[in-house]
């Protein structure tokens, strides 16, 4: 893959992964909008909702692998994220490399909790139209949104909280 480098099973996983999850939201967003105008019939799902499913899935791998590429590529992204995980960048890294690096993984807590309040309010939203989209759907969409929370509790803020506390410890974070 062009401008990405070798990606390993874990890798592979993931875009399984931004796959399942595009595909996932793609379909419910097309048949929650569909059933805003007509009723969702099994037809309706195999008819528009699978292609959308499908389109969704493309355009979560294509994201994914756009970020690897705008980030330098698999092998850095993996790389930033060992040293987050292992709370330390080898004395060998040069300042002008693990500085941007880890503000990049850092940066993303503002967005983390972004998501955050904004699943609240879709929560609040998805729940107010439960009545006109039926309990499928309103729970498939607070499902989501649940999800999308949860991986930004649990993930991204945590991850760039550590981040954040390298950055701040300068050079006392490395050995």
């Amino acid at each position: 893959m062009r401008g990405i480098g070798v990606v390993d099973e874990a890798g592979r996983l993931r875009l399984l992964g931004a796959a399942v999850a595009g595909a996932a939201f793609a379909l419910v967003f097309t048949m929650l909008v569909l059933s805003s105008f007509s009723t969702a019939t099994p037809q309706v799902l195999v008819s528009v909702g699978l292609p959308a499913a499908a389109v969704g899935a493309v355009i979560a791998v294509w994201l994914l692998l756009r970020s690897w590429r705008t980030a330098g590529g698999y092998e850095r992204v993996v790389m930033v994220e060992r040293w987050v995980t292992e709370r330390h960048v080898p004395a060998e890294v040069p300042a002008e490399v693990w500085v941007p690096r880890l503000q990049a993984q850092a940066d993303l807590q503002v967005g983390g909790w972004g998501k955050i309040v904004l699943c609240v309010f879709w929560i609040a939203m998805t729940w107010s139209m439960r009545d006109q989209h039926g309990p499928v759907i309103t729970l498939l969409l607070i499902g989501l949104w649940v999800g999308l929370a949860l991986w930004s509790a649990f993930w991204v803020i945590p991850r760039s909280r550590v981040a954040r506390d390298m950055l701040r410890q300068g050079v006392t974070a490395r050995d």
